[in-house]
């Protein structure tokens, strides 16, 4: 092990790394790493996002040395990736731009360092997932084609053919990323974070079955989740805002379900979950805030888990914010490599508490490849110390999930200086592949690992030189079109980008009549309309080199972009009376060049006009590809989270904005407000820093149809606006606090003093997260430990800053069993609480189910400027098995 990584962080040098780890100082690397695998080299390698995906780059674990690998030929960021029985490193699809992927595939040989490109996928695939199979072929699932839409199709990479399979009879919309497993039964577990859990066959076309759902109410989006052992797993987090539920199933019991167990003790959505050699499972990173990526929630704490007792225990913090693109990866020697993030080029290493409990077993000599089944000899001077063998499959990591991990303990016998391990008899259980072998003393020290490979061949293809850019679909096949089929002259404005087409119908391609293959079935006239008009918008993020038009139709066809006429086919007038010059075959196809020039940067408008050849032709017909190859720089993209629409603000408040940034390159943002709904624009403020964060204060200018506006201030086609309109009321009556806002907590069964209902009250050690709050129900969002036996009491505090004086107040409370609720200091309600407010006591009623109480109460303890709202809320007994708070508040001003 390399004596840098035994440098602990200054946060951890009072604790015990016998007790919670260790963390090395953060380390600069030249990108970030989102793409993260552990090669069957030892060594580690990795990309990054947007601009920087084709950056593949090699770290030695053991010398720390970076260095530079060769391209694959297109932007790999956003790809799904597993490794191939032979080691090789199977990378699917790639970034165009925000849910947007390409449909390229390429494989990465870690033991020449090259790349070899495959054969094309059906479509593109932006945030797809790759699986081993049984059989040593490879999965490809979801993703977002080029033109945005979901890529509906599995494929499997067949490497004896050098070809796909195309799974058609499995044919279904999934989430980004799903969660895939190979299962004990043979089939594919989709563990989330969609509900139910679904099976997957991929013999022949391949089908899906439906699985067990989870318990969790809500969706896991941005959780994660592993194959702790084999055939169980967990899954961890997520969620918008986050919890800090977990659920594990075990798919060898002969009707799986999924549990509930133990919390994390931090709610966290983006963290990472990693397998560790003694069969426990470590958690890190993530946020606990509202958003799809929020630093100013950092999650540093470390959570272990332990599958044996299902507890969960934290570790060392570390010292560095990794929520989204972080990636986590195993080790050879027992660390843990955590790097990356959005736009956070570091990494640290931590090494877990068992590096600390005492002198390391060694091997010595292990073979390379066993067999399925096979008794293997690993010769080791500490035989006769050994408890345990366990091996991990490699990792390889992007966006909260490993494609490629997975554990099993192996049996063994112990002979002089020499154990006899009994291989994986199913490939189910061990997809083929290489793993690292550590075998562990009494104190469940582990070695380090010896890679071994089970299974697979041991050819490689020669590499190839990856194929020139030839673009990706902007609009495809199929896609949606606005369309007038009504034989109304629409005028001549129509193939203007800003004429107003929002009274037109829309279906999508193919379009037409009379030929019965179309999807959006048009009207047909008689006699027959001459012309038929189509218009679709579509976004460009980048300047356009060359494009290329495919166009389906019958008869006659033009095409404008932007406004200007780029495609014609038998039309010599464009009058809307006029037929086309003849009649074409059936659904005849033709394609030619646009310019670049006529294209521009963010918004561009197609408009089609289709003409029939006479007045009593029988059919139409309708469909249109667009190519385009970009240059070669991905573009920046910006996403406005918060507000979002529907919410109602209040004038004089200060409203918390959130954005993300996709790419780099934006170093300000302005902010524009529109109190119309976008017909008029005002300029809140220039240059403000591209943090993701911009405090607002909410002007006097009452609207029920608000808008605001993000844009790079040096780029206006680089923008987002709200989804939705907001609303600014200056009524006195306004909801203060709403179901589902944060809490801070204290769940630790200690008496916090007489002073906690105080402002002055000092709650920096309160853990905080959404409502719901509780156990034992089943739909809460946070969950808070349960001591044995139950805690009588359960504290809660929110602060509140007001502009206005306030005249009344109610409340709804949610509770089980006893609450009673201060505002700063002083008591404005109770329910079941006639034993009195001492931690010790318990509450006076017992609730079979939580209730929701409401009561009104005078204003008087409210204040202008910040106030705090405490909650007390009471079990019946010692044997309460469950717990739950929320609450909303509404005022009226004075």
């Amino acid at each position: 092990m390399a004596v840098w990584a035994f440098t602990a962080t200054a946060g951890a040098q009072s604790l015990d790394p016998a007790v919670a780890g260790q963390w090395t100082p953060v380390q600069n690397w030249p990108y970030s790493a989102v793409h993260t695998h552990l090669l069957p080299t030892g060594k580690v390698m990795f990309f990054s996002e947007f601009a920087d995906g084709d950056n593949p780059t090699l770290w030695d674990p053991q010398t720390n040395v970076i260095t530079a690998l060769p391209k694959a030929g297109y932007n790999i960021f956003c790809a799904g990736h597993a490794f191939l029985p032979d080691g090789r490193l199977l990378v699917a699809g790639g970034h165009i731009t925000d849910d947007s992927g390409l449909p390229y595939a390429t494989i990465f040989n870690p033991f020449t360092n090259t790349w070899t490109r495959l054969p094309n996928m059906n479509a593109g695939r932006w945030y797809p997932t790759v699986t081993t199979l049984p059989n040593g072929e490879m999965l490809v699932i979801g993703g977002a084609k080029e033109d945005t839409s979901k890529n509906l199709i599995p494929q499997v990479w067949q490497p004896s053919k050098n070809a796909w399979r195309n799974l058609t009879g499995a044919s279904l919309e999934l989430m980004y990323y799903p969660w895939m497993f190979a299962a004990p039964n043979g089939k594919q577990l989709m563990a989330g974070y969609w509900k139910p859990a679904r099976f997957l066959s991929t013999d022949g076309t391949g089908s899906w079955t439906t699985g067990p759902r989870t318990q969790y109410a809500n969706s896991r989006n941005a959780g994660s989740a592993a194959m702790y052992d084999e055939g169980k797993v967990i899954i961890t987090g997520g969620d918008n805002p986050p919890t800090n539920n977990v659920e594990v199933i075990d798919l060898n019991a002969a009707n799986p379900v999924w549990r509930t167990v133990a919390p994390m003790k931090y709610v966290r959505r983006q963290h990472n979950s990693t397998l560790l050699p003694d069969g426990t499972v470590l958690v890190t990173g993530g946020h606990s805030g509202p958003g799809v990526d929020n630093p100013r929630f950092p999650r540093f704490e470390t959570e272990l888990w332990n599958p044996t007792t299902e507890i969960w225990s934290e570790l060392a913090p570390s010292s560095a914010y990794r929520g989204y693109h972080s990636t986590t990866l195993l080790l050879p020697d027992g660390r843990v490599l955590s790097a990356g993030s959005r736009g956070i080029r570091t990494m640290q290493v931590f090494s877990p508490p068992y590096l600390f409990k005492g002198t390391r077993p060694t091997i010595t000599a292990a073979p390379a490849s066993v067999a399925y089944g096979e008794k293997f000899q690993v010769t080791t001077p500490n035989a006769a110390a050994i408890s345990k063998v366990s091996w991990i499959r490699l990792g390889s990591v992007t966006h909260a999930f490993d494609e490629n991990q997975r554990f099993q303990w192996l049996k063994f016998t112990a002979g002089n200086g020499v154990l006899t391990v009994t291989a994986p008899t199913s490939a189910n259980g061990a997809p083929p592949g290489h793993y690292m072998l550590f075998l562990l003393n009494a104190n469940r020290v582990p070695s380090v690992s010896k890679i071994i490979r089970i299974g697979g061949g041991t050819s490689t293809s020669d590499p190839t030189d990856p194929p020139p850019n030839s673009g990706f679909t902007a609009v495809a096949f199929g896609a949606e079109w606005k369309y007038d089929d009504r034989n109304v002259d629409p005028g001549p404005g129509w193939t203007s980008p800003t004429f107003d087409d929002s009274s037109w119908k829309k279906g999508p391609g193919q379009l037409g009549y009379g030929d019965g293959d179309e999807a959006t079935v048009l009207t047909a006239t008689t006699p027959r309309q001459p012309s038929v008009y189509f218009r679709h918008k579509f976004m460009l993020h980048g300047m356009v080199d060359a494009a290329t038009l495919k166009v389906l139709y019958d008869d006659g066809v033009v095409v404008w972009l932007n406004g200007t006429q780029v495609f014609s086919k038998l039309v010599d007038n464009i009058a809307h009376s006029a037929y086309a010059q003849g009649s074409s075959v059936d659904n005849a196809i033709s394609e030619g060049p646009i310019p670049g020039a006529r294209f521009v940067m963010g918004e561009n408008t197609l408009a089609v006009m289709v003409k029939q050849a006479n007045a009593t032709s029988s059919d139409v017909s309708f469909d249109l590809e667009l190519k385009v190859v970009t240059e070669e720089d991905a573009h920046s993209s910006l996403l406005l989270e918060s507000p979002n629409g529907g919410e109602t603000l209040r004038p004089g408040n200060v409203q918390t904005l959130q954005w993300m940034t996709h790419g780099a390159g934006i170093n300000t943002v302005q902010l524009q407000f529109s109190p119309n709904n976008g017909k008029d624009w005002t300029t809140v403020k220039t240059g403000i820093p591209n943090t993701g964060f911009y405090d607002w204060t909410v002007p006097h200018t009452e609207t029920s149809a608000g808008l605001l506006r993000i844009a790079d201030s040096a780029r206006s086609d680089v923008s987002d606006q709200t989804d939705g309109v907001f609303t600014i009321s200056a009524s006195p009556k306004f909801q203060a606090i709403a179901f589902g806002e944060y809490w801070k907590f204290d769940d630790r069964n200690v008496d916090p003093g007489s002073a906690w209902t105080s402002l002055a009250f000092n709650d920096s050690a309160w853990r905080s997260g959404p409502g719901k709050l509780g156990y034992g129900v089943g739909d809460e969002h946070t969950m808070l430990n349960k001591t044995n036996p139950s805690q009588p009491t359960l504290y809660f505090r929110k602060k509140l800053t007001l502009v206005d004086a306030i005249r009344s107040a109610s409340i709804r409370v949610t509770h089980d069993d006893g609450v009673a609720i201060w505002v700063n200091g002083k008591p404005v309600y109770s329910r079941y609480m006639d034993n009195g407010f001492a931690h010790g006591v318990f509450a006076s009623g017992i609730l079979k189910d939580p209730i929701t109480s409401t009561a009104t109460f005078d204003g008087a303890p409210f204040v202008v400027g910040e106030n705090i709202i405490a909650v007390m809320v009471k079990q019946a007994n010692g044997e309460s098995h469950d717990a739950a708070f929320d609450l909303e508040l509404n005022l009226e001003a004075k």
